[in-house]
């Protein structure tokens, strides 16, 4: 009994690209739905898809393979940038939700000593803007 021949290793990094991108799609849609566990599930995932990505990138360093088609490295390529660009909008998206989280938060917190300068103390609302969405 044959047993078949493993997908060539560019193969397998398109491949695990394209799961990486459905991935990143669920987050954005787990995102806007605020679903938590979804949230955390998916992040366990795109832990362990990126594991398995960074072994093959590794394994094509390493073997000396046939060179790929020059439509799989473009493939590759668009599949890299596709995923950069979606990473980028979700990391957008958590970090206008922690932005909200925060003026959110700082509506219930006690209002600080205000600043204070060599001719006496400003008021509490003056300079605020300077240290507004510090995290």
């Amino acid at each position: 009994m044959k047993h078949p021949e493993p997908k060539p290793l560019i193969l397998q990094e398109i491949s695990l690209y394209q799961e990486l991108l459905e991935c990143l799609e669920q987050e954005a849609q787990a995102l806007a739905a605020a679903q938590e566990e979804t949230i955390l599930s998916l992040a366990r995932a795109k832990e362990d898809i990126l594991e398995r990505l960074l072994g093959v990138k590794k394994a094509r360093l390493e073997q000396p393979a046939p060179a790929a088609s020059e439509i799989l490295q473009k493939d590759l390529a668009h599949l890299e940038r596709k995923v950069a660009t979606l990473n980028l909008r979700n990391r957008e998206i958590i970090s206008a939700s922690l932005e909200v989280i925060q003026d959110f938060i700082s509506q219930f917190l006690p209002s600080g000593p205000g600043l204070y300068r060599p001719e006496g103390r400003v008021e509490k609302g003056s300079g605020r803007a300077l240290f507004h969405r510090q995290a």
